[in-house]
């Protein structure tokens, strides 16, 4: 019966230390094909970007890990860089379908926007904002679609909302687009009170001190 018992501790082992290699050489090679990936994508060569990491993501792994998301996330990059839309929208849904995030939903969106789907892409915006409260970054499309379709007092609300919950990604963005806003709707004061704000915020910003500058010869 110890024999028995010890066999059976041994193929566990066994077993144990090869999904611990099969792991490890997964993960190496992932990390490997991202970075391959990013440099592609650096150089605007989507179509190699898009193959690395589309490899990548599909490397062997216990769940979704950080890891294997973040390759999937450039897959994505990579697609909709490549304009094919549909099929990033399909990785985006993948990915949102196991861990939420407001950044997964802005590029979803984003996709639509390229489809030129712009009340679909709202629409999209709207369940990252319900669902990813605290994260900025579909608060952020859905100003840039609204300020597109020169919906500025609409867009004002959103950052409102927006700024209105302890943001935990996305909040500087957030406040340049305020100025934005009013900048659109031609209140150049607003505007430039509210670059003050921004560049105070984010000193070493420099599109903010760009931005006051030009302001402050406006009014």
């Amino acid at each position: 019966m110890k024999d028995r018992t010890k066999g059976i501790i041994a193929i566990a082992l066994v077993i144990i230390f090869c999904i611990g290699a099969v792991l490890g050489y997964s993960y190496i090679s992932q990390r490997h094909g991202m970075g391959q990936g990013i440099e592609y994508l650096e150089d605007g060569e989507y179509q190699k970007a898009y193959e690395e990491f589309e490899k990548a993501a599909s490397k062997f792994s216990l769940g979704y890990t950080k890891q294997k998301v973040d390759s999937m996330y450039y897959e994505g990059e990579s697609l909709y860089r490549l304009e094919r839309y549909e099929d990033a929208i399909s990785v985006y849904d993948s990915i949102l379908k196991h861990k939420e995030a407001g950044y997964g939903y802005a590029m979803k969106a984003l996709c639509y926007v390229g489809l030129e789907q712009e009340e679909k892409a709202v629409e999209i915006c709207n369940q990252g904002i319900a669902n990813c409260k605290t994260e900025g970054e579909s608060y952020d499309v859905k100003i840039a679609i609204l300020m597109k379709q020169k919906k500025y007092d609409q867009g004002l609300k959103v950052v409102k909302t927006a700024l209105s919950q302890d943001l935990v990604s996305g909040k500087a963005q957030i406040m340049f687009d305020r100025i934005s806003l009013y900048e659109g709707k031609l209140d150049y004061n607003t505007a430039y009170k509210y670059a003050k704000d921004y560049v105070k915020a984010y000193p070493k910003d420099k599109k903010g001190k760009k931005e006051l500058t030009f302001l402050k010869s406006r009014i």
